[in-house]
């Protein structure tokens, strides 16, 4: 499965954002250019190796959280991702949450069914 660059970027934004660090701030704990930092973010760009594990410790995350959109085994990251994101759920987001994943299971499924017959 190839990196999808895209995703990659978008992570590393929400990952900086949520460390409250501008992209300037990166650059610089990674030794790199700001532009170097957008051109990553906005996927202008393919990063290497290196410069992902340097990321993923500046930020304090897994090389795992940066790149599960390009990994075929990543049900425990998007599952401790949900689980982050309903942390500050209020009581009554909670209560309505499981109707909601119902829902969306079903739903789910119908997409699928309906992708899978149109590509036979």
């Amino acid at each position: 499965m190839p990196v999808d660059y895209v995703k990659l970027g978008e992570r590393i934004r929400a990952r900086r954002e949520k460390a409250r660090m501008s992209q300037a701030e990166l650059a610089s704990a990674a030794d790199i250019s700001t532009q170097h930092i957008s051109n990553i973010e906005n996927a202008k760009t393919k990063v290497s190796l290196e410069r992902i594990v340097d990321i993923a410790n500046i930020l304090n995350c897994s090389v795992d959280e940066l790149l599960c959109d390009s990994l075929v085994k990543a049900r425990v990251i998007y599952m401790n991702e949900v689980a982050g994101l309903i942390e500050s759920f209020s009581d009554v987001e909670m209560r309505a949450l499981p109707e909601f994943l119902r829902c969306y299971s079903h739903f789910s499924k119908l997409l699928e069914n309906r992708i899978q017959s149109n590509d036979v």
